[in-house]
Parts: C-alpha cells; sequence; structure tokens
C-alpha cells in the first residue's frame, strides 16, 4: 500500500488539497489542521496541540491498517521530546503496529526504535529545519515499510 503523509498544515489547508491530488491507497494527518475537519475528508486524521483552541474534534490517535503492517498515528505533543521515539515505540507495540507516525516538530524523521519504524513527516506549513516544508511518501507493500521525505514548495 501506498500512503501520503502530512502533517502540521496549521490552516494551510489547501496545500492538503494539493498532495490529495497525488494518487495513494492512503492519507496520514498527524494534527494541527487548525481548520475545518471537513476539509480534510478521506484523510486518516488525529489532533494536535493548536487543534483544541480551534474547537476541532478529531482522535488523539488512530491506527490505520496497512496490509501485513499497523501504524499508530499520533500528534507527538504528548510526550516530551526526548522521550518521543521510545515512547511511540512502546505505545505502537502495544497496539501491535510497527510503524509510528508523529508530528509537532516540524521537522521530517524517519528512525527507528526497538523494532519500530518512526516517521514524522515534518511540516507543509512552516519547518523548522530551515530546509523547506516537506511532507512523506510510505510504501508498505513488502515486508520491510519504506519511506520517503519529500520537500515541496507547495503553490499556495
Amino acid at each position: 500500500m501506498h500512503f501520503i503523509i502530512a502533517g502540521d498544515s496549521h490552516g494551510y489547508t489547501e496545500r492538503l488539497d494539493e498532495l490529495k491530488q497525488i494518487p495513494a491507497d492512503g492519507y496520514i494527518f498527524t494534527g494541527d489542521l487548525t481548520d475545518d475537519p471537513a476539509r480534510i475528508s478521506g484523510w486518516s486524521a488525529v489532533a494536535g496541540n493548536n487543534d483544541q483552541y480551534f474547537g476541532i474534534k478529531l482522535p488523539p490517535m488512530t491506527i490505520v491498517d496497512a496490509g501485513d503492517h499497523k501504524i499508530l498515528v499520533m500528534h507527538g505533543h504528548q510526550f516530551p521530546a526526548g522521550q518521543r521515539h521510545r515512547r511511540l515505540a512502546t505505545l505502537a507495540k502495544k497496539f501491535g503496529c510497527d510503524i509510528a507516525v508523529y508530528g509537532h516538530s516540524h521537522v521530517p524523521v524517519i528512525d527507528e526504535e526497538d523494532g519500530v519504524l518512526i516517521l514524522n513527516p515534518g511540516s507543509v506549513y512552516r519547518s523548522r529545519d530551515g530546509k523547506g516544508t516537506s511532507y512523506m511518501t510510505l510504501d508498505t507493500s513488502g515486508h520491510t515499510p519504506r519511506a520517503e521525505i519529500i520537500r515541496k514548495k507547495f503553490a499556495s
């Protein structure tokens, strides 16, 4: 299965519309939409730490079936930065997931922790690593999932 993963749009929802034009089996959003959730219909989405201020009602966590793999999705603000990957891996394993996806930091990450693939797509709004806005692709069709960080200058 092929997924598009994005997060931290902070109201720039038209950038998610651009990504939705890319053919995929699923679309995952890691939180901080700060816009009407109806705008991301068709995305597996979770709430970010800023969404509460806009009255947005999304779950804090979701699990996405990816064929032979399961993906835990959270915003990531629930865990301290220095412990985030370890705690995400622990939670993912608790729910039988071998992939954990989070947002919040605005910095893209592909990492592994205790046998769990840890992914962060960065931000479609503003990066904090100085390398530009980003999203991610994830291919779960093989035994080993493959993720790629995509840097993109959005039209909007």
